[in-house]
């Protein structure tokens, strides 16, 4: 199955990432070492990081120097995931406490803040030449940009009335799009590809990122994200999904008012009942159905712009795309 091709290639290599990951991360007994460990040993697929070799190697470039890349990609991932938790006021991240839970929010801020320098630090310190490194921190610092630019349309778009698929599709070009795409674009960098070459790779993020995203807001009814076994984090913090904007679009004026009504509550005045109640208004109206149809179509859509790409195995690309809307966790 496509499923477990992927999944055995971002183990494979994850491994790799995992090695680097302990030299620019060292273990020591002090305030940061401790509360970065317990975040990034809690697992994680290394998929963005993977992808970065994936791509490089398919190019004809060596993914061992795309090494550095890959990690400064992983480990801006995580230093988002912490700080969104604060953002959220989620309490769990891949079941068991959040850092900001476990070590303060101060540390968990400076913690944050910290990864953001290492992943710098890795990319000016991998040994490819200046102008590709200068070229990678660009692709870098564009990604962060636009992946914060993103988190600010999440937060103050939650519980809007007038949310709608547009700015549901907005939110997710700039926060899942771009960092999602991010390492692929590297990994052609290094790997000497084309400038028409690097555009198919942003391209193919523009599909494949909102099929993530779909999936995720998915996930979150059914495993609950590792969220200590959760279901509904999303409607407990108001998010604007994929299955609200739907949702708002097409419920009668009951519904919707009801909707937006759970939707603005704070997290800690919406009970589990009422997170079942928001699942029940999404399924009346199809929309756990549809999203998995748009996410489906967005896989189809990649699949057209991985034909146009010079790889050998246009297949890994193909399962790696349809593995963002078919995932389980």
């Amino acid at each position: 199955m496509a499923i477990n091709r992927i999944e055995a290639t971002l183990k494979q290599y994850g491994a790799l990432i995992d090695r680097q990951l302990q030299e620019l991360l060292p273990h020591r007994e002090d305030y940061l070492s401790e509360p970065i460990w317990y975040h990034m040993d809690s697992g994680g697929k290394r998929v963005r990081p993977a992808l970065c070799l994936i791509t490089c190697s398919a190019l004809g470039g060596d993914p061992k120097a795309a090494i550095p890349f890959a990690v400064a990609v992983e480990i801006l991932h995580n230093m988002f995931l912490i700080h969104d938790d604060i953002e959220d006021g989620d309490t769990m991240r891949r079941d068991k406490p959040t850092v900001w839970c476990k070590y303060g929010t101060a540390n968990a801020l400076n913690v944050g803040d910290y990864l953001l320098g290492r992943a710098y630090r890795s990319i000016l310190s991998s040994s490819l030449p200046a102008e590709k490194r200068l070229r990678l921190l660009d692709i870098f610092t564009l990604t962060y940009e636009k992946t914060v630019e993103g988190q600010a349309l999440d937060i103050n778009w939650r519980g809007d009335r007038g949310f709608t698929m547009e700015k549901y599709l907005k939110i997710v070009e700039l926060k899942t799009a771009y960092y999602l795409t991010c390492g692929m674009v590297g990994g052609a960098v290094i790997a000497g590809a084309p400038e028409v070459v690097i555009e198919k790779f942003w391209e193919l993020g523009h599909s494949i990122g909102p099929a993530f995203q779909i999936k995720d807001d998915l996930i979150d009814l059914a495993q609950g994200k590792g969220r200590g076994g959760q279901i509904g984090s999303d409607i407990k913090e108001g998010k604007p999904s994929f299955l609200y904007a739907y949702t708002l679009s097409r419920a009668s004026k009951e519904d919707r008012d009801r909707l937006i009504e759970v939707m603005l509550k704070p997290r800690e005045e919406t009970p589990d009942s009422e997170v079942e109640e928001v699942i029940a208004i999404y399924k009346r109206y199809g929309a756990i159905d549809y999203a998995q149809k748009y996410a489906d179509e967005l896989v189809e859509k990649a699949f057209k712009t991985i034909e146009g790409l010079p790889v050998g195995d246009k297949a890994l690309f193909r399962d790696l795309a349809q593995f963002m809307a078919q995932r389980k966790t």
